[in-house]
Parts: structure tokens; C-alpha cells; sequence
């Protein structure tokens, strides 16, 4: 491992801009510096469990975000979260096995029709919202 210096002007005279901490392999593992320049990276999205209100990070492509507390599946929505924290509420999921292909397919709880991401085939489940309302 070694520490590389970068600095603008004349190295004898000039202030150090940045430590670069270099591995071997040639990979950086590390940047430090004082330059105002260096921006910090934008925050990650929020979501909050629906079940146990735990506050997740997450990519911010991601669709669903599975809690490590609890290990419910959450569907990312855009409704803010009641705790007033910045982050959006997760909402439930229902995991549709396809009666056609036998692939697991999840959906947004409330989903009436879901398209099998292998085969295609569109199945109605709205039955098991009313069978859960009992």
C-alpha cells in the first residue's frame, strides 16, 4: 500500500489537495482532503418498514426493499412516512406463485392483476383481498 499526493503548482512549495491511499492492485481505497471542492455524494433514499417501522437505506432504482428486522418485503411508494422523518412508507406485498410456470412473482399489496414475468400469463387475485377483510 502506498499514499500518493496530488498537488497542484510546484510540488516543493505547493499545499497538498488530496491523499490518495493506493492498494497494490492499483485500486483506491481511500481520498482524503480539505478542498471544498470535493463534494459529498447525495443522501440514499429512505423507506420505512410498514411492519415494524424500521428506517431502511436503499438503491434509489430499487422496487422493493426487503427489512432485515423483521424480513417483510416492502414495495417502495412515494407517500411519505408519518413519522415525518424525510423517508417514504414502505407498503405491503403479495407474493403470487404463477398457476401456469411456478415462478414467484411479487406485486404492491392491492395489485387486482399480475402479469407472470416468465410466461406472461395475467392472473386475477383479487379473491385473496377478500378472503383477507374477513
Amino acid at each position: 500500500m502506498s499514499t500518493t499526493v496530488a498537488s497542484a503548482g510546484d510540488p516543493a512549495t505547493a499545499t497538498p489537495e488530496a491523499f490518495f491511499i493506493e492498494n497494490p492492485d492499483g485500486s483506491i481505497t481511500a481520498i482524503a482532503s480539505n478542498n471544498r471542492r470535493i463534494v459529498e455524494p447525495p443522501p440514499q433514499p429512505r423507506l420505512e418498514c410498514y411492519r415494524c417501522h424500521t428506517l431502511l437505506e436503499f438503491a434509489p432504482h430499487a422496487t422493493y426493499v426487503q427489512c432485515p428486522r423483521c424480513n417483510s418485503m416492502n414495495s417502495v411508494t412515494a407517500e411519505p412516512a408519518p413519522s415525518g422523518n424525510g423517508a417514504v412508507m414502505g407498503a405491503q406485498t403479495i407474493n403470487m406463485i404463477c398457476s401456469v410456470c411456478h415462478v414467484s412473482n411479487l406485486a404492491p399489496w392491492g395489485t387486482q392483476y399480475i402479469r407472470c414475468g416468465s410466461c406472461r400469463t395475467i392472473s386475477d387475485v383479487s379473491h385473496i383481498y377478500n378472503r383477507s377483510r374477513r
